[in-house]
């Protein structure tokens, strides 16, 4: 399994359509499956079920046509497709966000009801009038894709200890091993949310004089994580090393022999790992103790 440094994924709730645009939101919801985003829908007529399952969602799409979705005379909105938009209003903020695509790009009488939603737009509405939906899809992709990073001020550390949230006992102690003996900053990476950490390690790695990244029962996640740390921080033009080390308890070395040619590692026994980062980190920075 790999796990990429940008690791999301995006639940689109794909808002019900009038009749005449039941082909189009078809091809859409094949193009949104084809692009790794899940899919979200319901065949539920209440509110109340509809804002449940949306909350589930990271955003919606609604698919605006030329049929008017809003009855003019009621008070009301009485079609599935005007409930959705008006549920998904209702929830409409800084998390969550609404796409509004109206892919015949006019405005006629049959369809003013389009000057009325674009007159309420947002800060976290977006509005599209492409034509075509594969850029459209792409659009909200780039969109939701846009994550909260890190924000931390870098200082000058001897060593960056990088690991996943899998492995905290387990790196908490190699950790606190080293940092008896050399200034330490650990970055705790949690796979599976939606942070971006690459311009935390981008601004920090270069700040300290070794990079260690650290894995025990994480295996999947460290060898491709090291390898896309390593090409977004300079490769081998980069002024800080980068240094795996695995915990021989639960790692063999086969996972990092593509790894071999670019970048130094042991596999080793826990309470033996501080020792081989001190004798590598004594060697790149030229100490004889």
């Amino acid at each position: 399994m790999v796990l990429s440094l940008y690791i999301q994924s995006i639940k689109v709730f794909l808002a019900d359509v009038t009749d005449g645009m039941q082909t189009l939101r078809s091809d859409v919801r094949n193009i949104l499956l084809r692009a790794g985003i899940e899919v979200i829908e319901t065949a539920t007529s209440t509110e109340t079920d509809i804002e449940k399952l949306m909350l589930t969602a990271d955003c919606s799409m609604h698919i605006l046509g030329s049929d008017n979705i809003i009855d003019n005379d009621s008070v009301i909105y009485d079609t599935p497709s005007a409930l959705q938009y008006r549920t998904a209003r209702s929830i409409n903020n800084a998390t969550y966000k609404m796409f509004l695509w109206n892919p015949s790009g006019g405005i006629s009488d049959n369809n003013l009801y389009i000057n009325d939603i674009r007159r309420d737009i947002n800060d976290n509405t977006i509005y599209s009038d492409i034509t075509s939906p594969i850029v459209f899809v792409e659009e909200l992709r780039t969109i939701m894709n846009v994550k909260p990073a890190v924000k931390t001020d870098a200082q000058s550390f001897d060593m960056l200890f990088i690991y996943n949230s899998l492995d905290r006992d387990s790196a908490k102690e190699v950790s606190n091993m080293l940092a008896d003996l050399h200034s330490v900053t650990d970055l705790e990476i949690s796979a599976g949310t939606d942070t971006d950490y690459t311009d935390y390690i981008s601004n920090q790695l270069p700040l300290c004089r070794l990079g260690i990244i650290y894995y025990d029962y994480a295996s999947d996640w460290a060898p491709s994580f090291a390898q896309q740390v390593w090409k977004q921080t300079g490769g081998q033009s980069s002024a800080t090393q980068l240094f795996i080390a695995g915990n021989s308890e639960h790692v063999d070395e086969t996972q990092l022999k593509p790894l071999k040619k670019i970048l130094p590692y042991t596999i080793n026994e826990k309470s033996i790992i501080p020792l081989e980062i001190k004798i590598y980190y004594d060697k790149i920075t030229g100490k004889t103790t």
